[in-house]
């Protein structure tokens, strides 16, 4: 049984994002007339003038419509993932997210998929939030749960030290704020991605970025 979030729930179930990205080449190549809604956008995160959305709009190293597509579905829930974790496990009001991440994330996704028998749709992906030496799990994602998983990847966030953390320390220790919870948080344009691969678990590779 799977579980955690599903990128691309098996087929016929619907609707899944193998199923709507399967409508979206129909529709391409003028298989079909059918038109469909867009599938409702998760929570955003916070940003300002320097920062923005997980969700990846820039150009894949990869040309795979299908590959594209998946990895666009599953930068969508780790943004959703965070966007629950600012009440939960990280306990901020706000979370603030480098532009350059979300491209920068889903190149590596797609890249450390090519190599993979069944691409990305193969992969489990475990999101953690690195502070000050501490790791924490917010989610994982299995891509397509109609397949057998033949790699993992755990994506590794980082969120910013120095300067930042205790100037948000000074903001928030007023009466107007919830105690234990900062004003703001920023993920740091860092972040590592560890693949394993369930057919040959010795073999692991760690990429810092």
């Amino acid at each position: 049984m799977c579980q955690g979030r599903v990128a691309a729930p098996p087929l016929p179930l619907a609707p899944s994002s193998w199923g709507k990205l399967l409508q979206t080449l129909a529709d391409l190549t003028g298989g079909s007339q059918t038109q469909h809604q867009a599938a409702p956008r998760p929570p955003e995160l916070d940003t300002d003038s320097d920062y923005g959305s997980l969700e990846s709009d820039s150009e894949s190293v990869d040309d795979d419509p299908f590959e594209e597509f998946l990895c666009a579905d599953v930068m969508q829930l780790i943004e959703q993932s965070l966007a629950e974790a600012k009440r939960g496990a990280l306990r901020c009001f706000k979370l603030l997210v480098p532009d350059q991440l979300s491209a920068q994330v889903a190149e590596e996704l797609l890249r450390l998929a090519a190599s993979e028998p069944c691409g990305l749709r193969g992969a489990v992906l475990h999101l953690n939030v690195e502070d000050h030496k501490v790791c924490r799990a917010m989610d994982h994602i299995v891509v397509d749960c109609s397949l057998p998983p033949t790699f993992e990847l755990t994506l590794v966030l980082r969120l910013e030290v120095g300067f930042w953390p205790k100037v948000q320390d000074l903001l928030t220790s007023g009466l107007s704020f919830t105690p234990g919870y900062r004003r703001a948080l920023r993920l740091s344009p860092r972040f590592r991605i560890i693949k394993r691969k369930l057919y040959s678990p010795s073999e692991v590779l760690v990429e810092e970025c």
